[in-house]
């Protein structure tokens, strides 16, 4: 057993909040799985803004894990964390999401440290630099994800496509070197099913009551975010009521606040205009207790994704929830999980910006309900072998058991790009090469050893 300190944010899955966003959901991933296996797990969360209606008690125990609710100003002082973790006399810390990382780099700590980074950060900046139409974001996040990417000793992300760019990143940042050759430094940990939701209220919300028995339910769920491409998602739903009567719309979320709030905007200004704006039902975000009741009377989840890096580097959360609960996806081919929804049997893919493709699923789907009923029996089986708590989280568990710093960890503090380690030696060795006979004299071997030293 390894005593852990664990950084991250909240609301988590279990919790009837306002809004419950994905970073909860990851930072319970990481404390639950550690807890479940074994470890003894303290973890400091930090609310998200506007996520909880009714705020929840400062400290609490769940499922084996000691959860610290702190303020901004706690988590963003290095003095207070540091104090908690000694406090907790960890042998290891774990910061899940960036925000929950770089609190932790930030402390400078001596301990074996494991940064999660939950989605690609600089794809992320550029995001919100659209958003904001200036590219002051790139500076604050690369703050961030420089001081985690020097400062960590082993890494985790949502995807393949994320680990391979969080190689090339910690290769600008000198720490594929000498020492670190041939180890190992990030994880795929992708999203993962929740086990335990809060309880959905009795009886129906939608059907017989706001919109008819029998119709196909086509469900967007969470945020709108700058990545959600709104223009396709509006023409291939309102093309595919024109082509069948039964299908209609459902929203649960809405804008970001303090991020993005102008893609939702869009979205209702469309369906405002619609000839079919009485079968679009945008109920805004609603609490966390009636999505599970949203989503079982659906059919069909769709997401759609803008092309974009953040999308393609990251994942989708709400599409692992989506198929764990027993509804079928329709999804935009992006990233591991636009691939995991083409394979298949495991859902209805569509390319990137193709409305027609997603109408012609939707319309698919609502007359083939056998086939769909399929598709759902096998994308539940796929997430109960696959993307669970437990399985996805098997490698952050096993580094836990036995927390190691990274071979380069004398560097850290000192090295911030691969220039840092001196200048080339070049000239001295290419000398040394166009003469073979040179390198047989032991001066010369000395020498050789000499020039080309890290």
């Amino acid at each position: 057993m390894t005593r852990v300190l664990v950084a991250g944010l909240c609301p988590f899955p279990w919790e009837d909040a306002g809004r419950n966003y994905g970073p909860g959901v990851r930072t319970w991933q990481f404390a639950w799985s550690l807890a479940r296996a074994g470890h003894a797990v303290r973890l400091l969360a930090q609310p998200i803004p506007g996520a909880y209606a009714i705020p929840p008690a400062r400290e609490e125990e769940r499922d084996g894990v000691r959860i610290l609710r702190v303020l901004p100003t706690e988590i963003e002082d290095p003095a207070f964390v540091r104090r908690e973790v000694v406090a907790w006399d960890a042998e290891a810390v774990v910061g899940a999401t960036i925000y929950g990382a770089v609190a932790l780099a930030r402390c400078d700590l001596e301990l074996p440290f494991w940064a999660d980074q939950f989605g690609h950060v600089m794809a992320e900046a550029q995001a919100k630099a659209a958003i904001e139409g200036a590219n002051w974001p790139l500076a604050y996040f690369w703050r961030m994800a420089r001081a985690v990417d020097l400062g960590a000793d082993h890494f985790s992300v949502v995807s393949e496509r994320q680990r391979y760019a969080l190689i090339g990143e910690l290769g600008a940042l000198g720490r594929l070197n000498a020492e670190t050759c041939g180890y190992e430094f990030a994880s795929v940990i992708p999203c993962a099913a929740a086990p335990e939701l809060p309880t959905p209220p009795a009886g129906r919300l939608l059907r017989g009551r706001r919109i008819p028995e029998d119709a196909f339910v086509v469900l967007w769920s969470g945020g709108f975010n700058v990545w959600s491409d709104v223009e396709t998602l509006f023409a291939g739903v309102d093309r595919a009521m024109s082509e069948n009567d039964r299908v209609h719309f459902v929203s649960t979320g809405g804008g970001i606040v303090g991020q993005d709030e102008e893609t939702y905007e869009r979205f209702r200004c469309l369906v405002a205009g619609s000839a079919h704006a009485s079968r679009y039902l945008l109920e805004g975000w609603v609490s966390q207790s009636l999505v599970p009741a949203y989503t079982a009377e659906a059919d069909l989840g769709v997401v759609t994704d803008r092309p974009m890096y953040e999308g393609l580097l990251g994942s989708k959360n709400r599409v692992l929830q989506w198929m764990n609960a027993g509804l079928a996806v329709a999804y935009n081919r992006w990233g591991d999980v636009g691939d995991l929804v083409a394979t298949p049997g495991l859902g209805l893919s569509f390319e990137v910006g193709d409305s027609e493709g997603l109408c012609s699923r939707i319309v698919w789907a609502a007359q083939h309900p056998s086939e769909l009923a399929e598709i759902v029996r096998r994308a539940e089986e796929e997430v109960a072998a696959r993307y669970t708590f437990e399985a996805t989280a098997r490698s952050l568990v096993e580094w836990s058991a036995d927390p190691r710093p990274a071979p380069d960890r004398e560097w850290r503090g000192r090295i911030r790009s691969p220039d840092d380690f001196g200048e080339p030696r070049q000239v001295l060795v290419s000398a040394v090469k166009r003469v073979p006979f040179l390198a047989r004299l032991p001066a010369a071997r000395w020498a050789w050893r000499w020039m080309t030293r890290s």
